[in-house]
């Protein structure tokens, strides 16, 4: 097997790194965003007031920050909202990390056409993370994912990532004009709210393929956001894992955001959160 992958950054206290996913953010639902956006203001504010005792704060963004996202030449003003937020933060000291989400997988692509368009992350300050990313938090190796991934179960759903993730599907997509790719992309969310109505949930992550990419990536932490099923799950390493804690696996499920009922927050690792029954 290759060996493990170098964590891509060390983050000595678990205090200085935050989490937050599935913002779905959306001029359509301001109370959504309002919400968002004042926890994460009182968050971003408290982190870097500690900066002397936690260390710098981090800020990762772990997909779906937008309900959906058709270019970065998409200017919702709920964008420009996190631009500055996430600049501000930024200039402060902090960190921000961003990844693809399964409605924002065109963030940073560039369109055809287009060289002067700065990318999205770059306007935020922020840097984009591949996913899967490895970091180091309070000297553990964490596997971080949007999540999607790992629904492997979803073979539908796992070709259309498949194909929308691909060079050819993008760059033939962006060089619509803006107002055809908006309307695109409002009728494929129409459908997948659709759907979700049928099935009453998103499928969930598939253990082997959780087990798989903890194993890959010698972490004994995952995060990950997408389900909108928030948990802390704990099971058993396997026999000869020494990269467990206590010999333990630990998937942390991030929350959906919405305005009623409330939902949502910006977590670090010694968040108290609610465990899987059984664990």
């Amino acid at each position: 097997m290759p060996s493990a992958p170098t964590p891509l950054l060390r983050i000595a206290r678990p205090e200085a790194a935050l989490f937050a996913s599935d913002m779905h953010l959306d001029d359509a639902q301001p109370e959504s965003a309002d919400r968002f956006f004042e926890r994460l203001d009182d968050r971003l504010a408290a982190a870097l007031s500690k900066a002397g005792e936690h260390g710098a704060p981090a800020l990762f963004l772990m997909g779906d920050l937008f309900e959906y996202w058709i270019g970065d030449d998409h200017e919702p003003a709920v964008a420009h909202s996190l631009v500055a937020r996430l600049a501000a933060f930024t200039g402060a000291g902090g960190s921000a990390f961003l990844m693809h989400g399964n409605r924002d997988f065109l963030l940073d692509v560039p369109l055809p056409g287009r060289p002067d368009l700065a990318p999205f992350s770059s306007r935020c300050g922020a840097t984009l993370l591949p996913d899967p990313a490895v970091v180091e938090i309070g000297g553990r190796r964490v596997v971080l994912a949007h999540g999607d991934a790992l629904c492997t179960d979803d073979v539908r759903y796992q070709q259309w990532r498949a194909l929308c993730r691909s060079e050819a599907w993008q760059q033939q997509f962006l060089a619509k004009p803006a107002a055809e790719r908006l309307a695109l992309a409002q009728g494929m969310r129409k459908q997948s709210v659709q759907a979700q109505a049928v099935t009453e949930t998103l499928t969930d992550v598939n253990q082997a393929a959780v087990d798989d990419l903890m194993t890959r990536t010698a972490a004994p932490s995952l995060v990950h956001g997408h389900t909108h099923q928030p948990m802390l799950h704990r099971w058993p390493a396997p026999a000869g894992d020494d990269s467990g804690i206590d010999g333990e696996r630990r998937r942390w499920v991030l929350s959906d955001w919405s305005a009623a009922p409330p939902r949502g927050d910006v977590l670090s690792l010694n968040t108290v959160m609610p465990e899987a029954a059984g664990a």
